[in-house]
């Protein structure tokens, strides 16, 4: 990679201890600028720093200290300085870690996100309002004009056609909050394209690829998959790259597949 180049790794580790080491290793072996990663332990989080400082990585957060009295919180860690940026006021404050990079490139906002999923009653509300969160803090214009990043797990689309006509969002197993549930999800992966923040896989790949990042498996079938784990970039950025890592999901480290992404500005 040239010396502008930045290399960004996002993965949901979906809190497993057991391959940990595993783990490492793998994203060892890309050898990342930087690192975002959803659903950490507390009993790994030292471990990761650990592991990561020794790849260069040596600037490093968490959100363990906001947890909303979950066990799983996500965590950043950079080859460059950072800074750890106020919470934007998601119901679930651990769920969205943003910090300022000072990167070679110039200050990049990056937003370390993981949407919950709505598989209990209950649940449904929290996304919403996660979403909107994250939609009232990245409409707004950005400071100074400093590149932005949104990535992780959205948990967001259901399905994408072919041709990109149709995206629909998980709304539509919601009736009674479908119309104000669709606004939230279609808002972050298709709205931010109107405040400069652009689905990188799409963007490099177009619609002709139906890769899915996460997928449910019973014992006799494939019962969902989704292409729930993104990267959502500033064109200032200039994406080169941005493909996912399905080798990983694949050999059992987590039930989503990472993402990669290369910027050259």
């Amino acid at each position: 990679m040239s010396a502008q180049s930045i290399s960004l790794l996002s993965w949901n580790v979906a809190g497993r201890v057991a391959v940990f080491p595993d783990q490492a290793a793998a994203v060892a072996r890309r050898d990342p600028d930087v690192v975002c990663l959803q659903e950490v332990r507390a009993s790994t989080a030292p471990r990761w720093r650990k592991a990561l400082d020794a790849l260069g990585l040596p600037h490093a957060i968490d959100s363990r200290e906001v947890a909303s009295g979950r066990r799983l919180f996500n965590l950043t860690a950079s080859r460059w300085e950072l800074h750890e940026l106020a919470p934007i006021g998601a119901p679930q404050p651990e769920r969205v870690l943003s910090a300022l990079i000072d990167s070679p490139a110039g200050p990049l906002e990056l937003h370390n996100a993981h949407v919950p999923p709505a598989d209990r009653p209950t649940a449904g509300i929290t996304k919403i309002e996660t979403c909107e969160a994250l939609l009232a803090t990245l409409e707004r214009p950005s400071l100074g004009g400093r590149h932005r990043v949104l990535c992780g797990d959205l948990n967001t689309p259901r399905y994408e056609s072919e041709d990109g006509t149709v995206v629909e969002t998980f709304a539509v197993e919601h009736p009674g909050v479908e119309a104000r549930w669709d606004r939230a999800e279609r808002g972050l992966l298709l709205g931010l394209a109107d405040s400069d923040l652009t689905d990188c896989f799409r963007l490099l790949h177009g619609y002709d690829r139906r890769d899915v990042s996460w997928v449910f498996n019973t014992r006799r079938r494939r019962k969902h998959a989704h292409r729930l784990d993104h990267v959502l970039a500033s064109r200032s950025l200039r994406p080169t790259h941005c493909d996912y890592v399905h080798g990983w999901r694949d050999a059992g480290l987590s039930d989503h597949s990472a993402m990669e992404a290369v910027f050259g500005p």
